[in-house]
């Protein structure tokens, strides 16, 4: 495979009066891995959607193979051989892997599609690649490592010679993690050009040639990633990336006594879909006050509808779930009457999927920071409080939700939550694609809910943040807890559990 040299020269790139990207100079070279790094806001996804053809800057230029991007549209990069593996899957749950595949791209003989010649070469790719992939189930049955290896046969299928993927390990198991670089590294020493936006460090050290730091728009520094690779790396490029020195290690809070009753409890929780299956099979736990309670598991297995439970957006099939020895739910419809009564008894829940399920994209800061809170109205000073928590950039009350980073939504969500009266929180991937610094202000923001007295259930796919978190920590796999690890468990003791390598 022949690679692409990708270019930004002099690119500058603006979303209304915020400064994305300011003469950006950028290159990712063919047969290598190339990591971008920097913090929320550094430009680092804008400069991917501008290589993919999905933006076109306002200065400067994109060079595909040594010529400019024109027209700079996605079907153009496409058909010059560039490919964008977004964080987001994008992919139809009720086609097979097969059918996604070539979705656009369809080969016809007559006036049919000719999926036998599709699937010869689409299992020839995934041969090639070691991108295994059961081409004949349907992409919602497939586990999130396989629907992330399709994405990228997706793009390959489409003869990409430059693979850019944003947050590809977000939501994959450890052993997933190594898989997934293992087959990036086949495509840069087949000759591709392969670039990974990532805010895990540890990856980047273990897996990349090289890391761009970007910061404010700009290219920070360019480190490459040689033989030797000693530990103190990680902090030297959380350094690049701050411009200062990294946060302290962040400290567990002391394990609380347990006090008379628990503050969350979830009795036997059980939950169906409409054709019957079983989404949540029996979860059972209790957290005390000041305790922080881990949930890890493989992205898919539960943890989406338990939060939605616990939220009162879901009515549990069987099984409760109490704050202070009280159901907030009883007699109230799962929905909104639900969700405030959860927030009435102290219980606060933050979602996973910030853009569908915690925000109004096209509503103000202003709005969203307050959203939820009826009759508060248009408090100045709450807003403020709100945004400035975790440093919303830029934190001007009337532009759009949609007008942020990833990661500053992210900010504003975590802000409003910590802002409002806490018996118990549960969170979901708090620190899901936010940077080194942010994600240490997160965690320590949880470490203070526990230390004044919350209960507090992080589901999240970093183990590492729940190693340095959490007091304990309960493994998901199909709807039920599998087992319970203490926070120093190895990596591959969590890794085996989550994928059922052995029982628990």
């Amino acid at each position: 495979m022949d690679g692409l040299l990708l270019e930004l020269v002099k690119v500058s790139r603006s979303f209304g009066a915020t400064r994305a990207l300011h003469e950006l100079d950028l290159r990712l070279s063919p047969g290598r891995i190339t990591a971008i790094v920097g913090e929320n806001g550094a430009g680092k996804s804008t400069a991917l959607r501008l290589c993919a053809g999905e933006l076109a800057p306002d200065a400067g230029e994109v060079r595909v193979g040594g010529r400019a991007l024109h027209p700079a549209r996605p079907e153009e990069a496409i058909r010059r051989g560039v490919g964008l593996v977004h964080q987001h899957f994008m992919l139809v749950d009720g086609f097979t892997a097969l059918e996604n595949l070539v979705l656009g791209a369809e080969p016809m003989r007559g006036l049919r599609i000719d999926f036998a010649a599709a699937r010869r070469e689409a299992c020839a790719l995934a041969e090639r690649t070691g991108l295994e992939v059961d081409f004949e189930r349907r992409a919602g049955e497939l586990t999130v490592g396989e629907r992330q290896r399709l994405e990228i046969l997706k793009v390959l299928y489409r003869r990409a010679r430059a693979v850019l993927l944003d947050e590809p390990s977000a939501v994959l198991a450890p052993s997933e993690v190594g898989e997934l670089y293992a087959a990036l590294r086949r495509l840069a020493d087949d000759g591709a050009t392969v670039a990974v936006v990532t805010h895990r460090l540890d990856e980047v050290v273990r897996f990349c040639d090289e890391a761009l730091v970007m910061r404010r728009g700009e290219l920070a520094a360019r480190t490459p990633l040689g033989a030797e690779r000693p530990p103190e790396l990680v902090a030297e490029l959380t350094r690049a990336i701050m411009g200062r020195e990294p946060p302290a290690p962040l400290g567990r809070p002391a394990a609380p006594d347990p006090g008379p009753e628990p503050v969350l409890e979830l009795g036997g929780v059980e939950l169906r879909d409409a054709a019957g299956r079983r989404l949540l099979d029996g979860i059972s736990l209790a957290l005390s006050a000041g305790e922080i309670v881990g949930v890890a598991g493989v992205d898919g297995n539960g943890q989406r509808e338990l939060v939605r439970v616990c939220a009162g957006l879901e009515r549990a099939t069987a099984g409760t779930v109490r704050v202070g020895g009280r159901d907030p739910f009883a007699g109230v419809h799962p929905g909104p009457a639900a969700v405030r009564a959860a927030r009435r008894a102290g219980l606060v829940v933050v979602h996973e999927d910030r853009q569908r399920e915690e925000l109004v994209l096209a509503a103000s800061l202003g709005d969203n920071a307050l959203l939820g809170d009826l009759g508060a109205g248009h408090d100045a000073e709450r807003v403020a409080r709100r945004l400035a928590r975790f440093a919303v950039e830029p934190a001007t009350p009337r532009l759009p939700a949609q007008a942020l980073s990833g990661g500053n939504q992210q900010k504003l969500v975590l802000g409003r939550a910590r802002d409002r009266q806490v018996r118990a929180l549960v969170v979901s991937q708090p620190t899901r694609g936010v940077d080194v610094g942010t994600a240490r202000r997160i965690q320590t923001a949880l470490a203070e809910a526990a230390a004044a007295g919350a209960a507090v259930l992080c589901v999240s796919a970093d183990l590492s943040e729940l190693a340095a978190l959490c007091h304990r920590i309960v493994v998901v796999r199909r709807g039920r807890i599998v087992c319970e690890l203490p926070p120093d468990a190895s990596e591959d003791a969590f890794g085996r559990a989550m994928l059922g390598v052995e029982a628990a």
